[in-house]
């Protein structure tokens, strides 16, 4: 934010201040502004601002939480909480947004300022969320702190796209095959040898051929459309991919566009 004086007579000084919000700022930062006056010889002065923010609780080696993995993994992350305020230091206590999904274990670290923050997922669920742990302290300036917390949990399998954008599609006598074949690619990124069991398309008009890119591990799909017996109108159809992955063997891909 900036404040200034609009009008400086001749020989005289003005004033500009400069503030900065530092609420979720930390370390070093620089910032300018620039002065726009109708001085001809400097119509233009840029000011630059260099501050470092040091933090009554520093979280380290981050001040976010990222948990990421496959479904059925426990993932964790180890948090160093610590003030560089005279002591004594304590953290009082902890609650979560998300105690249906996390565990979390605080141990005082011995001669230091600090606590070990442990954080864990319990059993194994699937999906994204989000959400914090707030910490609370005895710190006269900081009492308590909000560490946000992000999980993603995603399969070992993967079949993407999950829809398929035809767009409009004209019946001609020269349409090219190729403006009528999407691909779908398939991938194991860890676990046993990947298998695609059957293919199940939900009408005569949709043909597909499996390549394979790594042998037990990615294959593509190409989805095409049979210009001989597609009919005009909107498409709405879907694509049963069966693999034999034992948590999700079964994928459905979904068909769309519109032939005039």
């Amino acid at each position: 934010m900036a404040s200034f004086d609009e009008v400086i007579p001749p020989g005289q000084e003005g004033r500009v201040s400069l503030s900065v919000k530092t609420e979720n700022m930390s370390g070093t930062f620089v910032k300018s502004a620039t002065i726009h006056s109708n001085d001809p010889q400097h119509p233009s002065y840029t000011l630059k601002l260099t501050a470092t923010i040091k933090s009554y609780i520093t979280v380290r080696p981050s001040p976010r939480v990222y948990l990421n993995g496959f479904t059925g993994d426990v993932l964790s992350q180890s948090l160093t909480v610590s003030t560089e305020e005279p002591p004594p230091f304590a953290i009082t206590n902890i609650t979560s947004t998300l105690d249906d999904k996390i565990s979390y274990e605080i141990k005082s670290i011995p001669g230091e300022k600090a606590y070990e923050l442990l954080i864990k997922t319990k059993e194994s669920w699937e999906g994204r969320s989000v959400g914090r742990i707030t910490v609370t302290t005895s710190s006269r300036n900081k009492p308590k702190l909000d560490i946000p917390v992000s999980i993603n949990f995603k399969h070992e399998l993967t079949i993407s796209p999950s829809t398929l954008f035809f767009g409009t599609i004209a019946l001609t006598p020269n349409l090219e095959e190729s403006l009528l074949t999407k691909q779908v690619q398939v991938r194991k990124e860890r676990g046993g040898v990947l298998a695609i069991e059957k293919i199940v398309p939900s009408s005569d008009c949709i043909k597909t051929a499996i390549a394979t890119a790594v042998a037990g591990k990615e294959y593509t799909i190409a989805v095409t459309l049979n210009r001989d017996t597609l009919k005009k109108g909107l498409i709405r159809e879907t694509l049963e991919i069966y693999t034999n992955d034992r948590v999700k063997p079964l994928f459905t891909i979904t068909l769309k566009g519109n032939v005039i």
